[in-house]
């Protein structure tokens, strides 16, 4: 009875040990994850085991260039700290989720998750996506505008990761994207930094509508944030004022030349006058004779 007990307890041993033993172990992690720049990011797991609620080991390993993998994670070591700001979510729970904390663009990658029961092992991979999304773009109309001008151009500028792209729409419908010129710089936290300058027409008169600077993410096939901008008008209190210092530049200049044409003509006819009333000195009939 008791080599009979001993013999099953040994088959149980050697077929627990075996490759076909993961089959009383299962692991489901999301096979894909987006973390956002600067915050935690969760990487769900869970599992389910013949054996119980309780693991023997979880590791984490990144993937490099090469398919080598670096542990960054080992639940050996600590439970409570985080190792290269990665922790366990949970203590004796089947929600063996990981927490990157504080997630920062060297983050992005692939992940090997490894977990370790007394029941069998299961391995899974773990795409991690880190975004910084983007501001709102800031809109600038360059240069000031003048009653002379007709052209000017809107430059929209905003910063985030990754690399997205700047379209240009006039009254919600029209895409101005191709007559735009659009460059983009990494800035020293390795976020893109876009700039996008469109030429533009001004308006003579007010119009219903209005130019829109729309950043779009290649990936997710969408508009993250898009910002509004009026058609620019001609500013009509300023084309008066222009129109009214002119006049009055003009009304002076004839001023002063009808002032200068009236003085001369008063001073040629005060000429005349004097010379037409000037005595005539006349000559002595008398004939002088000289003194002794």
């Amino acid at each position: 009875m008791g080599s009979y007990h001993t013999i099953s307890l040994l088959s149980v041993i050697l077929y627990t040990s075996t490759p076909s033993a993961q089959k009383f172990v299962t692991l489901t992690c999301n096979h894909s994850v987006t973390g956002i720049l600067n915050e935690d990011t969760t990487l769900p797991c869970t599992f389910k085991s013949i054996m119980g609620k309780t693991f023997n080991v979880i590791e984490l390993s990144k993937y490099r260039e090469g398919g080598e993998a670096k542990h960054v994670f080992n639940s050996k070591e600590s439970f409570r700290e985080a190792q290269d700001r990665i922790k366990l979510l949970h203590q004796d729970s089947q929600d063996i989720s990981l927490v990157i904390q504080k997630t920062q663009l060297s983050d992005n990658g692939t992940y090997q998750y490894y977990l370790e029961t007394s029941a069998g092992y299961r391995t899974q991979d773990i795409a991690l996506k880190v975004k910084a999304p983007y501001n709102l773009p800031e809109v600038t109309l360059f240069p000031n505008l003048t009653r002379t001008m007709r052209r000017t151009n809107l430059t929209c500028e905003t910063t985030g990761y990754p690399l997205a792209q700047i379209h240009w729409f006039v009254y919600d419908k029209k895409n101005l994207t191709l007559e735009a010129e659009t460059n983009n710089v990494t800035t020293p936290q390795g976020l893109f930094k876009i700039t996008s300058t469109l030429p533009i027409r001004i308006a003579e008169s007010a119009l219903e509508g209005y130019y829109t600077c729309a950043v779009w993410n290649e990936e997710e096939q969408k508009y993250e944030v898009q910002k509004h901008f009026p058609i620019p008008v001609l500013d009509a209190s300023n084309q008066s004022r222009q129109s009214e210092g002119k006049k009055n530049k003009v009304l002076t200049a004839v001023f002063v030349i009808v002032a200068a044409l009236l003085s001369g003509i008063a001073i040629l006819i005060f000429l005349r006058f004097r010379r037409r009333f000037r005595p005539v000195r006349r000559e002595s009939k008398f004939v002088m004779v000289p003194s002794d």
